[in-house]
Parts: C-alpha cells; sequence; structure tokens
C-alpha cells in the first residue's frame, strides 16, 4: 500500500511542476529574472521529486485508507515545496530563520487549502510571477489535489458509485478523461472571465488572471484597499458569480457548460442558494448595509472565498454570528467550498424526515437503513467539525482574544474561508502560527480523513508499547 501512495504522490507532484511552468514563462515575459531563481528551484523540486516517486513505484488503485493518507500527504508536501519562494524572498521581513520558514509555510499551505490567509501586507509589490504563482497553488490545491484523488485514482469497480455522486451519468470508465474534463471545465471559467475583466477595463491580463483564480477558489483575496478598484455594479457581479460557480457542486458547473442547466439544480444546490438568499436579507436589515453589499459578502463567505471590502471587524454581533454561519456551512459538496457542506445538512434532512415518517407509517426496511447509513458519516462529520472547531478555538483563545473571537478565526481557518477580525497577522507567535496551519490542513481534507490516518497508527503504536 505505502508503494501505491508514494507513486500516486509523485504523479500530483509532477502535475503541480508542469503547472509551474506557467509563472516562470510569466517571469520570462516581464523581465523579472531574479524572481525566476526560486520559482525554477520549485519547479525542479516538484518535478524531481514526482518523477523519482513515480520511478520508484508502479502508480495502482487505491483504498480507502490509503486514498485519505495520500490526500493528507499531498496537503503537507506541496505546501513544503511550494515555500521555496517566500523562504526565498521572505517578502514577510521575518526576524529569524524559524519565523522565516513558518511564515513561508504559512503562506503556502494557505494557498494549497485555498484558505487565502496572507501574511504579505501589500500584493501589489510582489512581482508578476510570484503574484500568479500564489494564485496556481490555489488551483492546485481547489482542483488538481481534490478531484485528482477522486477521480484519478478511483478503481473502475468505484467509477459508477463516482458518476452517481457527481451527477454524471457517464464516464466512460474512463478516469484520464474525467480528471482532464474537472480541469478543462474551471479552465474555461478562467480564460472567459480573465477576457471579461479585460473587457470592461482591467488591462492586466495577470492580475485579472490571479483575481479570477483566486475568486473562483475561494483563496487570496485582494485587500480592502484593493477592493476599491472592484466595486462598481459589473465587478461586483461578476466576482459574486466567479464565487458561486466555485462554490456549488461540479455536476453543476459540468450540466452548466453542456447544456442542461435543469439536471444541475439539485436540492442540495436549491437549498445553498435559499440559505444564500435568507443570510443576505438578515445581513442587510441587521448590519444596515446595502443589498448589493450584504449579497456580496454572504456568498463570499457562503462559498468560503472570504474577500471582503467591509470592515467586518466592527459590525454588530449579530451580523458577525451570521457570517460565522454562512462560512462554517459553506458551500456544496464536491466544490472548491469548504465547511461542512450543504450536502451534509441535505443527507441529515432527509434521514430525520425518514425516522419522522417511519414513527407514523410503515416503509421499506432498506429504504431506511440506507437513509441511516448516509446519515451517520455526514453526521460523525459535523460532530467532529465542531469539536475542532471548539478545541482549537480554546487553544487560540489564549493568544488574548475572546473565545467567541476565537471560534471566528478558528472557524474561518477550518472552512478555509480565509478572512479574520484581526486576531491572524505576521505578528502572532509561532505556535499559534502552526496552530492555523494545522486547522486549514484538517479543514481542507476533512478530519474523517485525518482519523483515518492517525488512529491505526495510534493503535499499533500503543499495541506495541504494551508488548514492550
Amino acid at each position: 500500500m505505502t508503494q501505491r501512495i508514494i507513486a500516486n504522490l509523485g504523479f500530483i507532484l509532477q502535475t503541480a511542476g508542469l503547472l509551474t511552468l506557467l509563472p516562470i514563462a510569466v517571469g520570462f515575459i516581464f523581465n523579472e529574472t531574479q524572481t525566476l531563481i526560486p520559482l525554477f528551484l520549485t519547479c525542479i523540486a516538484f518535478l524531481g521529486c514526482g518523477f523519482l516517486l513515480n520511478a520508484l513505484c508502479e502508480r495502482k488503485d487505491l483504498t480507502v485508507k490509503s486514498s485519505s493518507t495520500l490526500l493528507l500527504s499531498a496537503f503537507l508536501i506541496l505546501p513544503l515545496i511550494g515555500a521555496i519562494p517566500y523562504l526565498y524572498l521572505d517578502p514577510f521581513s521575518s526576524p529569524t530563520i524559524a519565523d522565516r520558514f513558518t511564515n513561508s509555510y504559512f503562506e503556502s499551505a494557505s494557498g494549497f487549502t485555498t484558505t487565502g490567509f496572507s501574511f504579505i501586507t501589500n500584493t501589489e509589490t510582489l512581482p508578476r510571477c510570484i503574484l500568479l504563482f500564489r494564485s496556481l497553488t490555489e488551483l492546485m490545491g481547489g482542483v488538481g489535489v481534490v478531484f485528482l484523488v477522486l477521480a484519478f485514482f478511483q478503481s473502475k469497480r468505484a467509477l459508477p458509485k463516482l458518476g452517481g455522486v457527481l451527477g454524471i451519468d457517464n464516464l466512460n470508465r474512463n478516469l484520464k478523461k474525467m480528471f482532464l474534463l474537472v480541469f478543462a471545465i474551471y479552465a474555461v471559467y478562467i480564460v472567459v472571465f480573465t477576457v471579461l475583466f479585460f473587457v470592461i477595463g482591467y488591462h492586466d491580463v495577470v492580475a485579472d488572471g490571479s483575481l479570477v483564480i483566486d475568486t473562483l477558489t475561494g483563496g487570496f483575496s485582494p485587500t480592502q484597499q484593493q477592493f476599491q478598484q472592484y466595486l462598481s455594479f459589473l465587478p461586483q457581479i461578476i466576482l459574486i458569480i466567479l464565487m458561486l460557480l466555485g462554490s456549488v457542486n461540479f455536476a453543476f458547473n459540468y450540466h452548466l457548460l453542456t447544456g442542461k442547466i435543469k439536471r444541475g439544480f439539485t436540492l442540495e444546490v436549491g437549498l445553498f442558494l435559499a440559505i444564500i438568499a435568507a443570510a443576505s436579507i438578515a445581513i442587510a436589515l441587521t448590519a444596515n448595509v446595502g443589498p448589493l453589499d450584504s449579497l456580496f459578502h454572504v456568498v463570499s463567505f457562503a462559498s468560503t472565498a472570504g474577500g471582503n471590502y467591509l470592515n467586518i471587524s466592527v459590525i454588530n454581533t449579530s451580523a458577525i454570528a451570521l457570517f460565522s454561519t454562512v462560512m462554517i456551512i459553506g458551500g456544496c459538496a464536491f466544490s472548491m467550498a469548504g465547511g461542512i457542506k450543504v450536502s451534509r445538512l441535505v443527507t441529515l434532512g432527509k434521514s430525520i424526515g425518514q425516522t419522522a415518517k417511519m414513527a407514523f407509517a410503515k416503509s421499506k426496511l432498506k429504504k431506511q437503513e440506507k437513509e441511516h447509513s448516509e446519515a451517520f458519516p455526514a453526521l460523525a462529520s459535523i460532530l467532529l467539525f465542531f469539536g475542532v472547531l471548539v478545541v482549537f478555538a480554546a487553544l487560540f483563545s489564549t493568544i488574548g482574544i475572546s473565545f467567541e473571537a476565537a471560534l471566528f478565526e478558528v472557524g474561518s481557518a477550518l472552512s478555509t474561508t480565509g478572512a479574520s477580525l484581526g486576531a491572524i497577522s505576521v505578528g502572532m507567535p509561532l505556535a499559534y502560527k502552526w496552530l492555523i496551519v494545522g486547522a486549514m490542513i484538517i479543514g481542507k481534507v476533512e478530519i474523517l480523513t485525518v482519523l483515518t490516518v492517525v488512529v491505526p497508527i495510534t493503535v499499533k503504536r500503543l499495541k506495541r508499547k504494551t508488548l514492550a
């Protein structure tokens, strides 16, 4: 099983290396020669490690446990290699080597997990190639790794079930086509919306492309000052559409581009849009902001994009509670949004409805068993999410903030939202930075994945100690 994980991890690293060639090309175009050095090192590290791991082992299908190990390993190793440009340039002005490494890994992990926390105060000063590289790390994490594991490494016997989950009837039993399809659909969005921003007057193609990737994946966002150039009606609407496309499930995007939009409007998508509508009205009333401002921020938090141009730290507690709620719920399953996912609420709702129905009428036993079997992992995931949230928030509150504020900050990390009330900054002590890094990675791979990997290892160690 270890060889299978190593071989598949090698393929992921090769994919990341190939994508890194794009910002290198941009560096050559804009003559950013000094900045190309760390990008070359990063590309070589990705490709070299990838080819080496692939050469050592044969790539085969993975089990649930080995898939979980691969996913967790990828989100630990990718940020490590992706931190090389930040280590080289140190845009954080780190006082010590330990701070420099921590800040670089934090920034890289924030990109790959599509969280969007950043310790770089002024991204406008970054070279274009680094700006694009930051955005591509989000694409690698948001599309490349997650869907790569789901679609490329699942056994052929699992394809029909995978197709049902994704809402696609015919996968033709071809894993590579599924992998390319996922990338192709989101690539179309990136190209189309980048051109659209250029047409409406934003003539920096690299900045436009980075903004589109950032918004679609729900990663790094413009600062409140940078947002000022996007506050006219049309740019705001475009950004809202991008955030929605990144947070609805992949099936919706697939059916949208294949002309079968009606099939994309599932119960999950309908509930997600209903939550956004209700929360937008509530925020407009409680925070006393305009309808478009309210809609933008609710979509931003519900899609876990986290971009905001209002000072949320001074908004009343009721509005912050609403933002926290939609942020923790998150988007749809098999999207680039984080959170506990709307699909789990749908599953729990169906199970509760079936249980209530059984109390008053007779139903088929098989149907009841199916509802309960699907509801258990959904309920477990939700409870574990809140358990980790409370524990991590209690630890983070020792930095000197209230427990309520800590819940927001940690909830933002666990849901991969990246919004902050101000506590998460480059000036944090190292231990708290690593705590947030842990929350971001756990939020991206999900706690059940971590437990699948960690618990068997822990049990084995306990047995060895007992025997010793």
